[in-house]
């Protein structure tokens, strides 16, 4: 199937998903979403201690993984496959910011894991004519100082995963990224206080002016993209606009008001 010409929508209600970093943040709430929407989800984070959290208090199956550990990461897209019977949505959340991490270590957890992941997860998602959701930043394309390896690692990311969907035997794998926008999550914290001065006074003008997003609310819109495939339609209110393959989608603000007047 050619997605420019004919872009793939899910015809599975229930689905069968990995997401990495779903303990905090966007992935925590795309996490919950999903499985209240009766999907099981497998996650994976870093510490023990917000796993176990999410596994007393939702239906979610918990891993640790700290994603710089590249050799665990097969390991754990096996495991995570083998409890749900299979995988049809890979979503690619998991990251750190550069801010405080060391230029290797950020394209290692940024690029280099993510790799891993889908190499791990293709047979799978070739399989189930699956799908994979990458979170992307504005900063793929402007790259601002000290915060330089975050986006070079997710222009990496971007190009390596066009480069994978051009290939014949990926062909029915349907691939997009989210931008989310500026979210109030860790991350815009870490901006604020261990930023460089820019960084900090970029941050804290955006907080200031409310800029920054609701993470409950853009959780509930990646989630229904991953599941559907399509994006917010403003003029209708639905999620049916099929997303093209290797589409970078940004959320629109039209896209949160109407989430946000629905809680």
């Amino acid at each position: 199937m050619n997605f420019e010409q004919q872009p793939q929508s899910s015809a599975i209600e229930k689905e069968k998903i990995i997401l990495t970093g779903g303990t905090e943040g966007i992935g925590r709430a795309i996490a919950l979403e999903l499985s209240e929407q009766n999907h099981d989800v497998v996650i994976c984070a870093r510490t023990q201690e917000k796993l176990d959290e999410m596994k007393n208090s939702s239906k979610v199956e918990a891993y640790q993984l700290d994603l710089s550990n590249t050799d665990k990461i097969e390991d754990f897209i096996k495991q995570g496959s083998e409890k749900l019977g299979g995988l049809n949505i890979l979503i690619l959340n998991a990251a750190v910011t550069g801010i405080r991490e060391s230029k290797d270590y950020t394209l290692k957890v940024d690029f280099e894991a993510q790799k891993i992941l889908v190499e791990s997860a293709s047979d799978l998602l070739r399989a189930s004519n699956g799908r994979i959701v990458f979170l992307t930043s504005v900063q793929a394309k402007k790259f601002i100082e000290g915060h330089e390896h975050y986006g070079q690692a997710k222009k990496n990311a971007e190009d390596w995963l066009r480069e994978f969907s051009d290939k014949e035997e990926n062909k029915n794998i349907q691939i997009f990224s989210v931008n989310p926008g500026h979210v109030d999550t860790r991350m815009k914290d870490e901006a604020i206080d261990y930023g460089i001065e820019s960084i900090r006074e970029r941050s804290i003008k955006a907080k200031n002016e409310g800029k920054f997003r609701d993470p409950q609310i853009v959780g509930r819109i990646i989630s229904k993209m991953s599941v559907s495939g399509n994006k917010f339609n403003a003029e209708t209110n639905q999620y049916d606009i099929p997303i093209l393959n290797n589409e970078i989608v940004a959320i629109s603000d039209d896209n949160v008001k109407f989430e946000s007047e629905k809680l």
